[in-house]
């Protein structure tokens, strides 16, 4: 985690400079926040019953864009990671994890509202991830298990300016478990190991490789003055669909795996704000997690309120 976070800073310093030397041409535009929610419980003899707590919710959010005549090129970083601490002798509980980095050019045929574009997308996040309510000591998941790494050429549609459609019909994904373990147990999609009894006779891959087609719709729309809806839905559609049977040993109830990611922010001044946060997920590869579960909707909700810096 050390070496991504000095890489990541050593690439935002490297941005600044070519910022710095670009200025004169006013090709590029730059900008984002970096913000920090705290919250603090305390109960003595309190009736009504209650746990102490502190809960600490970091963010950070930076676009790099580039404008020259008919070439464009859009980059955005987004981390969070929150952690709730009920007992300071125990594990804390994670509440937010993400590391999503996401870059498309575009060559604009259409005036301004179609473009043919090349696009990247890279998800994981920061650390290890546990079944709370049953076991905070057996990892299921990890930095880089799960990563997905997804390339793709298709064309956006932009009919104004807070909304933006992206086809990709020409995409590969390619998902990464860098963990042996759960890679033996084919977490995330990829090929489990295979045993002769209790007999290990080959260890599970740690990559597995889609061909598909890809879409991306983006709204960043201010509903009333510092009030600002942001959704972002991710659809990707395998066109090999080699398997046949999805995590649960079952027939496909659907092919499509989708991330809908909404945020709600309440911009109180230029330091304070609320944030609510929604994040929906399917994808029929990915095990449930709850016992006897044969839903594979996935779902988070995030309320804070804290700080922020705006990064000019």
């Amino acid at each position: 985690m050390k070496k991504l976070l000095l890489s990541l800073t050593v690439m935002l310093f490297a941005s600044q400079v070519i910022f710095a030397q670009d200025a004169e041409k006013k090709n590029w535009t730059h900008g984002g926040f970096v913000g920090l929610n705290v919250s603090q419980s305390h109960f003595s003899n309190w009736t009504a019953g209650g746990q102490d707590n502190v809960n600490g919710l970091g963010t950070f959010k930076y676009n790099m864009n580039y404008l020259n005549g008919k070439s464009k090129w859009d980059n955005t970083l987004d981390l969070a990671l929150g952690y709730s601490y009920f007992d300071f002798d125990e594990k804390p509980v994670k509440t937010d994890d993400r590391i999503n980095l996401s870059s498309l050019y575009g060559y604009d045929v259409i005036k301004e509202k179609l473009y043919i574009t090349a696009n990247l997308n890279f998800q994981t996040q920061f650390a290890d991830g546990f079944k709370y309510d049953s076991d905070s000591t057996n990892r299921i998941s990890a930095f880089l298990a799960p990563a997905y790494l997804t390339v793709g050429l298709g064309a956006q549609y932009t009919p104004a300016s807070w909304f933006s459609l992206n086809l990709a019909p020409a995409s590969g994904r390619l998902t990464i478990v860098n963990d042996q373990k759960l890679a033996d147990a084919g977490a995330f999609g990829v090929t489990a190991a295979e045993y002769i009894g209790d007999s290990l006779v080959k260890h599970g891959k740690k990559t597995r490789m889609e061909l598909g087609a890809q879409l991306i719709a983006n709204v960043n729309y201010e509903i009333f003055k510092n009030v600002t809806f942001s959704s972002k839905l991710i659809v990707f559609y395998d066109y090999m669909q080699q398997r046949e049977h999805n995590a649960l040993g079952k027939k496909y109830g659907c092919r499509f795996d989708f991330d809908w990611d909404n945020a709600l922010v309440l911009k109180v001044n230029d330091w304070l704000n609320c944030n609510i946060t929604a994040r929906l997920v399917y994808d029929e590869d990915i095990k449930p997690i709850v016992e006897n579960s044969d839903s594979f909707l996935q779902f988070k909700e995030v309320l804070s309120v804290g700080i922020s810096y705006k990064i000019p």
